[in-house]
């Protein structure tokens, strides 16, 4: 059986259609594959940025209570975006980043509470001392928290900027 011109030029036109069909469909989808990595990344990175801000700004807030002993006025929000952050790094974060940054929020967890327990002791007495027990107390998870930080900090902008993150500062 041969085949004639006509059935060679449909055969032909066929497998042209499918060959250049599939290509567009392969495109197509690697196309989209990349522009949502890209708005994932997009988003990963603006919330790593908040976290850089919400770990820095707690970190003031931390060491303005460890100089003065007491809260300084709008703490609350500063609390309530640490909250805010945490739901959004479980949405966008790596696992590394993620583990991080709940030991960041168990040693934020931890001052906090130590510092409630020197400000609420007995008698009412709190002193900022050394020969104080809470107060030492505070000022220990105040360096486990500031060391942890320091670690968050360092992971994230190796996943910012790779494995070699540049320098900053002198």
């Amino acid at each position: 059986m041969t085949l004639s011109p006509a059935a060679a030029a449909i055969i032909g036109m066929s497998l042209g259609a499918l060959a250049s069909f599939s290509g567009a469909w392969f495109t197509q989808r690697a196309t989209d594959r990349r522009e949502r990595e890209s708005r994932v990344w997009s988003r990963r990175m603006d919330v790593y940025e908040e976290a850089m801000v919400v770990v820095r700004r707690l970190g003031g807030l931390r060491g303005e209570l460890g100089r003065t002993g007491d809260w300084p006025d709008g703490t609350g929000a500063a609390l309530t975006d640490a909250d805010v952050l945490a739901a959004r790094l479980e949405i966008y974060a790596s696992v590394p980043v993620l583990k991080a940054h709940l030991a960041t929020f168990r040693a934020m967890r931890a001052w906090i509470a130590a510092w409630e327990e020197w400000d609420n002791q007995e008698g009412g007495y709190a002193r900022m001392a050394e020969s104080d027990e809470l107060w030492r107390e505070f000022i220990r998870h105040v360096k486990e928290s500031e060391k942890s930080d320091h670690e968050f900090l360092s992971i994230l902008r190796k996943e910012v900027h790779g494995k070699r993150s540049p320098q900053l500062g002198p």
